[in-house]
């Protein structure tokens, strides 16, 4: 279990090693044998999912503010929509002969 919880601690999903750091401080870190390494790792992964969540929020602000975003394509304003394919709306052509 202990090292279960240091390969949580050791992930490099987040960069930042002071979201670690100030965990390790919170729980006073004082090595494998002798820390609570199930709450460093929980408090590691509340913190990484508070960044995660504000940046969710501020992508669904943005894209209230701009619907036209929202749907796969060039993002076209006004609801307009256009395909990346060069070949949308153009009539298909199906032949055998080679």
């Amino acid at each position: 279990m202990k090292y279960l919880a240091l390969l949580l601690l050791a992930t490099p999903a987040f960069a930042d090693n002071s979201i670690h750091k100030m965990c390790m401080e919170k729980y006073n870190y004082q090595g494998l044998n002798n820390s609570d390494l199930g709450a460093i790792a929980t408090c590691v992964v509340t913190e990484q999912n508070k960044i995660r969540f504000e940046e969710e929020d501020r992508l669904w602000a943005f894209l209230q503010k701009n619907p036209h975003y929202r749907y796969p394509g060039v993002a076209l304003p006004n609801g307009a929509q256009k395909s990346l394919s060069p070949n949308w709306g153009k009539p298909r052509v199906w032949s055998n002969s080679k």
